[in-house]
């Protein structure tokens, strides 16, 4: 396992001449920095050898070899897309909705014992909408 940023960002001499990876938000282009966010706070780290052309604010991850405290030499390195940031969010956001509605519809809320009960019958949309019309839910007026 490699160390993360908040190891040899703030004790950098074990890590000197090690292999190392991080990532963070571009602040210049020439020479490629980085600026690496810890517990400790935000630290520009400098990426060489990359051959990348990232604009300012992309995102960057970086494998390869600290040479200086605050100096990374390039083995692997790639500009993260913002639009996959907001796709996994989406998907994630969607996934987190499905499981919401499966809760809904598989299990209930036993208040006198405070705990989660096993429906005997899924709720559905056509059961509800069933019960909803036998209320006279749907009536013109």
């Amino acid at each position: 396992m490699y160390p993360d940023d908040e190891e040899f960002i703030q004790s950098p001499e074990p890590y000197l001449g090690e292999a190392v990876t991080t990532g963070g938000d571009v602040q210049q282009v020439s020479p490629l920095v980085i600026e690496v966010e810890t517990t400790q706070g935000k630290h520009d780290v400098t990426i060489t050898d990359s051959g990348l052309r990232p604009d300012v604010d992309d995102k960057v991850r970086v494998f390869g070899t600290l040479t200086d405290p605050r100096t990374i030499q390039s083995q692997y390195a790639f500009v993260v897309p913002s639009s996959g940031q907001w796709y996994a969010w989406s998907v994630s956001f969607l996934a987190g909705l499905w499981v919401l509605a499966r809760l809904i519809a598989h299990w209930t809320v036993d208040v006198s014992r405070l705990r989660f009960q096993r429906r005997a019958e899924p709720l559905s949309i056509r059961r509800l909408l069933a019960a909803r019309q036998s209320r006279g839910g749907d009536r013109d007026a």
